[in-house]
C-alpha cells in the first residue's frame, strides 16, 4: 500500500511488540496486563494496536470512553475492555449492550447498570482515591461501598484499582504511602469476605520501579511505555524500549530568501544570511504545536535543521541552506530517527513545556497512520 498523503505517522508494529515483550518480562507470566490504549492508543491508532496488544499477550484493554469501547466491538474485537474514566447514566445502555467493563465510584451508576443489565452481569472495577485526588471513593468509604454494590443484582465486582500520582519521581515516599494504603484496603476487604479477582495500581512508572507481584497486585496498567517513551527522564533506561512512532512530511516548495527577510505571521524570524527555506504541508491543525515555532528542529537527509518562523495552521518552514542536493518532495522527519539523528517526543515535549504523552495525543486524526511490520507497510 502506498501512502499518498504528504504528512503521515508511521507506526512500527515490531517496536510495539518488542515493548510488550519487555513489559511481560518485567512483570512475569502470572501478572495480567491491562494495556492502556485510551485516547486512540495515545494517538497511535486504537483498533490496530488493540489487535497487536492482544496478539502479544495483553489480557485486557483500557479505553478512555464508552465510544472507544463501542468502536472496538464494532470492529469485531470482543476481548475484555475496561472504560477507565467512569460513565454517565446516558452511557449505561451501550455499556451493557456492548459487554464493556467499567470503572465505577458512584452507587447511582452501579444501580443504573444493575437495572439495565437484567439477565446478564456487568463487570465493574471500583476506583479508590489514595492520593491522586481525581476520581474514586475515599479509603473510609471502601467497605460500606463494597457492601452496597455487592447487594445489587447483575453486578460483578471484577476489580479494585487506584492511581499513583508521582510514581515517576525519584522521591518515592508519597508513592510508597499510596501503595501501603491500597494494600491495606485490599487486606481489609479480604477480612470482610470480599475476594476481588483483579487488583491493580501500577502504571508505567511503577512497573519500572516496583514488582507488582511483591505486593500481591495481579494486574498492571502499562501506558506510555507501550509506545517506547518513558514517564520521566529519571526512569529512562529502566526498560529496553523502542519508539513506535515516526512522524514524516515532505518539502512542498523551496525558496531563496535574502538576508534580513522576515518569515511567516508576526515576523518573528529574520533570515540571518542568504538562505534556502523549505515550506512543509504541516501545521498546528495537524498537532504540530505553534509553541514549537522557531524552537524545534527536524531531520532532512540525515541532518538536523531548524524550523523557522511561526508555525501556521497547515504549513511551516525550515532552513535547509546547509543540506546538499535538496529538492521538492524530499522527506522530512518531525519525530523519530533519520540516519544517525533522532528527534524524540521528550525533546518536543520539553520545548512545549509539557510531557511526551501530549505530543502523541495531539496529533490530529487527519494525519494518516501507516503501519509497518518487518520494514513493510501493511
Amino acid at each position: 500500500m502506498m501512502n499518498h498523503h504528504p504528512t503521515y505517522v508511521e507506526i512500527d508494529i515490531d517496536a510495539f511488540s518488542h515493548n510488550m515483550s519487555q513489559i511481560r518480562s518485567k512483570v512475569g507470566n502470572e501478572t495480567k496486563i491491562l494495556a492502556m490504549l485510551k485516547a486512540d492508543a495515545y494517538g497511535h491508532g486504537l483498533v490496530k494496536l488493540t489487535e497487536e496488544a492482544l496478539k502479544n499477550g495483553a489480557d485486557m484493554i483500557g479505553v478512555g470512553s464508552v465510544e472507544e469501547g463501542v468502536e472496538l466491538r464494532e470492529k469485531g474485537i470482543f476481548s475484555p475492555v475496561l472504560v477507565m474514566v467512569g460513565i454517565f447514566e446516558d452511557n449505561v445502555e451501550r455499556v451493557v449492550s456492548c459487554n464493556l467493563s467499567v470503572v465505577i465510584y458512584s452507587y447511582q451508576i452501579a444501580e443504573a447498570l444493575s437495572n439495565t443489565a437484567r439477565e446478564k452481569d456487568v463487570s465493574v472495577h471500583i476506583k479508590v482515591d489514595t492520593g491522586m485526588g481525581r476520581i474514586g471513593i475515599t479509603p473510609d468509604e471502601v467497605v460500606p461501598f463494597f457492601r452496597k454494590i455487592a447487594g445489587l443484582k447483575n453486578i460483578s465486582i471484577q476489580g479494585i484499582l487506584t492511581h499513583l500520582a508521582v510514581a515517576y519521581e525519584k522521591d518515592n515516599r508519597f508513592t510508597d504511602n499510596q501503595i501501603s494504603i491500597f494494600k491495606e484496603i485490599v487486606n481489609r476487604l479480604s477480612v470482610e469476605g470480599f475476594h476481588i479477582p483483579l487488583v491493580h495500581c501500577f502504571n508505567s512508572a511503577a512497573i519500572i520501579n516496583y514488582q507488582a507481584s511483591h505486593f500481591n497486585f495481579n494486574m498492571v496498567r502499562p501506558g506510555i511505555i507501550l509506545y517506547g517513551s518513558f514517564p520521566s527522564y529519571d526512569l529512562k533506561g529502566g526498560l529496553d524500549l523502542k519508539p513506535v512512532m515516526t512522524w514524516k512530511t515532505r518539502i512542498a516548495q523551496l525558496k531563496s530568501v535574502p538576508r534580513g527577510r522576515s518569515l511567516s505571521y508576526g515576523r518573528t524570524y529574520f533570515a540571518p544570511r542568504d538562505s534556502i527555506i523549505a515550506t512543509m504541508p504541516i501545521g498546528y491543525a495537524d498537532g504540530y504545536s505553534r509553541f514549537l515555532s522557531n524552537r524545534v528542529k527536524v531531520i532532512v537527509k540525515g541532518k538536523k535543521v531548524p524550523q523557522v518562523g511561526r508555525i501556521c495552521m497547515d504549513m511551516c518552514m525550515i532552513d535547509v541552506t546547509d543540506v546538499p542536493d535538496i529538492k521538492v518532495g524530499d522527506e522530512v522527519i518531525l519525530l523519530g530517527k533519520g540516519g544517525e539523528e533522532e528527534i524524540t517526543s521528550e525533546e518536543i515535549a520539553e520545548i512545549m513545556g509539557t510531557i511526551s504523552y501530549e505530543v502523541y495525543c495531539r496529533i490530529d486524526k487527519r494525519v494518516p497512520r501507516v503501519y509497518v511490520r518487518n520494514g513493510r507497510v501493511e
